[in-house]
């Protein structure tokens, strides 16, 4: 690449990219029986301005539904403004969206106000979904199941540690987030729930994106197992004996959160298989 194409396409870029770079089209950008040259890059920059917009609104609906359209807009043309996109695919467009509401949310300096952290959270949420949307799944895996499990555990399935899914995540919200955005990718209008400290963990299964709500002993227990604590030894943290804990991680079993279980006594992980060729694009909750 020569030199002065090299200069052409970065001019290009910050002209387009960046309103407020000063760029003299003229003589570079032809003018014509209509535009002038500035109009002709004033339209590039706006085309891409609504493109990337249109991508945040993709990926936020719960935010865009909660704010209203307007006012979700003007959020997200400040972001793409404050922090211009620097990836070759618009899947890493919303990286830093919540970062950023977090970092301009208008009670920095008092006393923190409940509808920010709402905001945020949601952001967080959302693109935690994207994430795991596009994430490495289990699609074709052995996974196990609950029917694969033993009902009345013994002294080493209790002292059992897992293998995480790989796409699965853990979110903490200071709203019932999770209830609240598949409500909304169902296609219904749910009213903001009051804040209130929830759990959701988020996960793929057969192409299909799932927010399973938790309580805070469910969260604090899965928590403990996917960084590796043994089901007995995570329970009291999660205020629960370590049978009942052995009944939800038989329940989360079938909501394909492991990809495998190690038993004690074990050397071979218990696994079945779960596959779907389909590939599907909605919520299951």
């Amino acid at each position: 690449m020569s030199e002065d194409l090299r200069q052409l396409q970065e001019w290009l870029w910050a002209g387009i990219t960046d309103p407020s770079v000063d760029v003299a089209p003229d003589g570079v950008v032809r003018s014509s029986s209509r535009l002038s040259a500035a109009q002709r890059l004033d339209l590039y920059r706006r085309s891409y301005r609504l493109r990337l917009l249109e991508a945040m609104r993709a990926f936020h609906p719960g935010l865009r539904q909660m704010l209203g359209h307007e006012l979700f807009d003007e959020f997200a043309l400040d972001y793409i403004r404050a922090r211009p996109s620097r990836s070759y695919t618009l899947q890493r467009l919303g990286e830093g969206f919540a970062d950023h509401l977090a970092a301009t949310r208008p009670d920095l300096d008092g006393a923190p106000e409940a509808w920010p952290s709402v905001m945020i959270d949601l952001a967080r949420l959302e693109r935690t979904f994207a994430e795991v949307y596009d994430a490495r799944g289990t699609e074709h895996e052995e996974l196990p199941a609950a029917g694969d499990l033993p009902a009345d555990p013994d002294p080493g399935w209790l002292a059992a540690t897992v293998t995480p899914a790989s796409c699965l995540r853990l979110v903490r919200s200071s709203f019932p987030a999770g209830p609240y955005l598949s409500a909304v990718r169902r296609g219904e209008d749910p009213p903001l729930p009051a804040p209130a400290e929830s759990f959701v963990a988020v996960n793929r299964r057969d192409y299909v994106v799932t927010l399973t709500p938790l309580d805070a002993g469910d969260y604090e227990l899965l928590d403990r197992l996917v960084h590796g604590a043994q089901i007995e030894a995570a329970a009291p943290f999660a205020g629960v004996e370590p049978a009942e804990a052995w009944r939800l991680v038989r329940g989360w079993a079938d909501h394909a959160f492991f990809r495998s279980l190690h038993p004690e006594r074990r050397r071979t992980p218990i696994v079945r298989c779960r596959s779907n060729p389909a590939v599907k694009e909605h919520v299951s909750s």
